[in-house]
């Protein structure tokens, strides 16, 4: 039987989702876990590949055993997960559902905050935003639907055999977060963006590029020369990683 599991990470201590070689990983503690609970060797899936120090409130993976699993089973799997990984059920599927293959589309968010506080350290980007054009940048997103081949704003990857990407969502915008353990109320800068797939590094390099042209050391009309024509960017630039969440995974057979 098939089965998904709806889960969240914070993902500061592991070298991304996906299992590597003497590496500690998201998807090789979750492995470990289920192989123990079910006493037999378990080899899960996801829905993306989230790079080292990368964030999911809404993750999904899957995995087949032919054990019966009850509505217990989450409780038992996060009793034995580290802290930094979260189950919120698992729920059976049918016998060829693909957390990968079968998402529709998928949500990034980025957070940037201005001024220095030591508990968003793992969670947002600090950066100098005196004299940013934020603006600009939304103008920057809202190209980024128009554009269908994504080469320029990616990292060079042998897993894809296309750079194609749907991009239907695209903006940055000012949010507000409650203040943690007496420092003000915080003030990011959110980057919004959904697409039907994504390719390595995507998100972090388009708001570096992004911050790039805030800034005035990037201009729009190069920016969408650039890209739609394949070509390399005159700056090597990739954000940090520890602003970037996967916020939401959507599938068409459930809510």
């Amino acid at each position: 039987m098939r089965y998904f599991i709806h889960m969240a990470y914070d993902g500061t201590g592991y070298c991304g989702w996906q299992v590597q070689l003497n590496a500690k990983t998201v998807q090789g503690k979750l492995n470990i876990a289920l192989s123990t609970l079910l006493s037999e060797h378990i080899s899960t899936g996801g829905c993306g590949r989230t790079d080292t120090g990368v964030h999911a409130t809404d993750f999904y993976a899957h995995f087949t055993t032919e054990k019966v699993i009850d509505e217990k089973f989450a409780f038992r799997l996060n009793s034995i997960l580290p802290m930094d990984i979260t189950v919120f059920r698992v729920f059976q599927v049918g016998d060829r559902a693909n957390t990968r293959f079968d998402a529709t589309s998928r949500t990034y968010e980025y957070y940037i905050n201005a001024d220095k506080n030591p508990f968003l350290r793992h969670y947002s980007t600090q950066i100098y935003a005196k004299g940013i054009n934020w603006d600009l940048m939304n103008d920057a997103a809202a190209l980024l639907p128009t554009f269908t081949d994504f080469t320029t704003l990616c990292r060079p990857s042998e897993d894809f055999k296309t750079n194609i990407c749907n991009v239907t969502e695209a903006r940055w915008e000012k949010v507000f977060k409650p203040a943690i353990a007496g420092f003000k109320q915080d003030e990011f800068m959110r980057f919004t963006i959904t697409s039907n797939r994504f390719l390595r590094g995507m998100v972090r390099k388009i708001v570096g590029v992004h911050l790039h042209i805030g800034r005035g050391r990037f201009s729009i009309e190069d920016y969408k020369r650039i890209v739609e024509a394949k070509e390399e960017l005159p700056f090597a630039v990739s954000s940090p990683p520890q602003g970037l969440y996967l916020v939401k995974v959507r599938y068409p057979y459930l809510d």
